[in-house]
């Protein structure tokens, strides 16, 4: 049994060995191969949360303002029916919101499509009754578009779910006979459903009745969290309470004298000021070069944000300028200091200027809606070939296992020497997909997979430290003194990896994975499952191109131990024991919850107690001094952690005249574990040290169970991994 078919990509060549013939597309675009090592990687579940099934600027910006259907009900003896009317109506939602690097502040948003019927009782008021209140809460409508787009996307499902409900259980406190000019403050209880989940509610109402027309103010507080709809967090750009203050303005009117609407014109919240810059001539190539390679359809952000026209970008015009003025978008962890890197994204100070003036005067479009935004043709340039695309065969995970392991053979039929020189990672069902890696396995490794693939009825095969496959290995190829690598990579035969965020490779300064006849992939994908799994389809499509003008390139990867102790108020716990914490991680992950630790400690010569001395119940450290494993050149580096992280740097020659600082993070972002290239590729003699370090902080995560971290597979693990790309001169 095979766990993949292939597929072709009609505009590219039809596979590999038609490569032959042509001269490699080098163009001056670096992502590292093996973005990603060890079988044990995990980009952080906040992080992999927020990969949202797509975010279609016009479609969830626009809602169509038509006032729902209530139940009605009918008058009994004594009773005055009265209807909500939707033009005086609304619910409004406030929270507290906080932005990286501002105060917090409040995000209102409104929706009047409020509906429902009520029976005052004239003769005793504490008798009346309330019919179901329905509101379309897709409607809300807030100061920025993007915000209600995501909301109505990612946290309200609103699409999907768009009423919420409100059923009556009780009025307490409502005493009287009904007469003209009546005020009263009273108890409304009873269940708020949102998204088919019920929770009882009390509202604080006053009202008071004129005139024959009902007014009251209702007001409550809720739990986000207990709707599964919050609290809301974008990691780098924003979070949110749990607690949301929700009122309920109310007019009711006798139906049988008034016109009840259907439809309700929506209030816009922005305030508009300025004059426009042009979308055409100003905003448009902004976006074109800066946006478009990551969010058109088909790119590696569309899944969070597609844009492919005019009207997409001025649907979430106030999103855009609030992305860019916190610097959330375009998306640059690395810090200022150490080598220059290339395809810096950052705005101008002046680019940022024009698209805070377009938003501000309402995001104003000069074109059609229907205008194409593309990626500019160098951006575009940027992007690999898809000479041969391989997918899985479809797989389902089990509800029992929520991270699950998996992995699959991906095979591009080789018959002549090749090499890899890019690949795009192309995901089936992205919301179960946590993190990728890619290994290079020889003929004699895809032979004996076929005694493992399938073999539990599923396709593909358990994995956690990798592929573990018998047979000879790519490295073996190699001189016995380059076999080794400073880290796991390259005992491991780690040639690429996604994660989500990552854009796709095109390896560096012509060079590529050299693989010869019969040579094959293995994909492992970690799954986790927060719903019931579905079938997956997952793959990969390669570039390829001909021996002669490519060169071979290795993954270099450096790794530290992890020690972080629980924080002090927490000591007590079970798994707060380093050596329970280890053997929870060997019940979970196989021997390798144990021997990577333990591994890299001898390695690097550090002690669990001296990583441990100096931490502060709040932020721990680690670092590795290694050596570089032979003469070449380094074009590209990476830094990996998972969702506690929070410094990261990679040095060369520490401490000496020549030192060099590759990769420095000052604000880890695990969402953004992106591929770094030189500016200048930097020779490196075997032998020259290199230097990796990291910095935990459990503040960044205080709701975690408490668990002693080390080093391992796990998505509250942790880890303290690089890689850099390495040219050996030796070719």
């Amino acid at each position: 049994m095979t766990a993949a078919d292939d597929t072709t990509t009609p505009s590219a060549p039809s596979g590999p060995d038609s490569s032959t013939n042509r001269a490699p597309r080098r163009p001056a675009r670096w992502a590292a191969a093996g973005i990603v090592g060890l079988g044990v990687l995990a980009a952080g579940y906040i992080g992999w949360t927020q990969v949202k099934p797509t975010i279609e600027a016009r479609k969830y910006a626009n809602v169509t303002d038509k006032v729902p259907t209530a139940p009605k009900l009918t008058a009994r003896s004594g009773e005055k029916l009265l209807r909500i009317d939707p033009t005086r109506s609304s619910l409004t939602y406030s929270i507290d919101e906080r932005f990286v690097g501002r105060s917090t502040s409040k995000a209102e948003g409104t929706t009047k499509a409020v509906a429902g019927d009520i029976a005052l009782n004239e003769a005793d008021l504490s008798a009346s009754r309330v019919g179901r209140i329905v509101v379309d809460i897709e409607q809300f409508r807030s100061d920025n578009n993007l915000r209600d787009a995501r909301i109505r996307k990612d946290f309200l499902e609103s699409h999907t779910y768009p009423l919420a409900t409100f059923d009556t259980t009780a009025l307490d406190g409502l005493t009287g006979k009904l007469t003209d000019g009546t005020s009263k403050r009273f108890e409304l209880k009873g269940n708020v459903t949102i998204k088919d989940e019920a929770a009882p509610a009390t509202w604080d109402v006053t009202a008071s009745y004129r005139n024959g027309t009902l007014t009251a103010k209702a007001t409550t507080t809720a739990k986000l969290s207990r709707f599964d709809a919050g609290p809301i967090s974008v990691a780098g750009l924003v979070s949110t309470s749990d607690d949301v203050k929700l009122t309920l303005q109310l007019t009711a009117v006798d139906p049988a004298t008034n016109t009840i609407a259907s439809e309700v014109t929506s209030r816009d919240e922005r305030v508009r000021t300025g004059v426009s810059p042009s979308f055409a001539k100003d905003v448009q190539p902004i976006i074109e070069n800066s946006c478009a390679v990551c969010h058109n359809s088909g790119q590696m952000a569309a899944d969070a944000v597609r844009i492919d026209t005019a009207g997409d970008v001025a649907a979430i015009s106030d999103g855009i300028k609030t992305v860019t003025q916190t610097g959330y978008m375009p998306p640059w962890p690395a810090g200022d200091k150490g080598v220059a890197l290339l395809h810096d994204p950052r705005l101008s100070k002046a680019q940022l200027a024009t698209l805070a003036a377009w938003s501000d005067a309402g995001g104003k479009l000069d074109v059609p809606a229907s205008t194409k935004v593309t990626m500019t043709k160098q951006v575009a340039e940027l992007l690999p070939r898809k000479d041969k695309t391989v997918r899985i065969k479809a797989y389902t995970g089990l509800e029992t296992n929520r991270n699950d392991y998996r992995c699959f053979v991906l095979d591009p039929k080789l018959t002549k020497e090749t090499y890899l020189t890019g690949y795009t990672f192309e995901p089936g069902v992205l919301r179960q997909i946590h993190h990728v890696q890619v290994f290079q396995i020889t003929a004699s490794q895809k032979e004996a997979a076929k005694e493992v693939d399938g073999a539990d009825g599923r396709s593909g095969w358990e994995c956690y430290a990798g592929p573990n496959l018998r047979g000879e290995r790519v490295s073996s190829r190699l001189p016995a003194d380059r076999k080794r690598d400073v880290g796991f990579a390259g005992q491991s035969d780690l040639v690429a990896g996604w994660v989500p965020g990552q854009t796709p490779v095109i390896f560096p300064e012509n060079s590529g994975i050299q693989m010869m006849p019969g040579d094959a992939l293995v994909i492992q994908i970690h799954y986790h499952f927060s719903k019931k799994p579905v079938p997956d389809r997952s793959g990969l499509s390669m570039q390829f191109d001909a021996p002669g003008s490519v060169r071979r390139m290795r993954v270099v990867n450096p790794l530290a131990p992890v020690e972080i102790p629980c924080a002090p108020k927490d000591a007590g716990a079970p798994l707060c024991d380093r050596e329970k914490a280890i053997a929870d991680n060997v019940r979970l992950y196989g021997p390798s919850g144990a021997s990577n630790e333990a591994g890299l400690l001898g390695l690097c010569g550090h002690t669990p107690d001296e990583l441990t001395a100096g931490f502060d119940g709040k932020v721990a450290r680690s670092d590795c001094l290694l050596s570089v494993p032979e003469d070449g050149t380094i074009t590209g580096v990476l830094g990996h952690m998972h969702t506690i992280g929070k410094t990261f740097r990679l040095t060369l020659n520490p401490g000496e005249p020549d030192q060099k600082i590759l990769l420095d993070i000052p604000e880890w972002n695990f969402n953004w574990q992106m591929n770094y290239g030189l500016a200048k590729p930097l020779h490196v003699k075997a032998g020259q040290k290199m230097l990796i370090e990291c910095s935990w902080d459990r503040s960044k995560d205080p709701g975690r169970s408490p668990k002693y971290i080390v080093f391992a597979e796990g998505t509250e693990d942790e880890m303290c991994f690089g890689t850099y790309s390495l040219i050996p001169d030796d070719q």
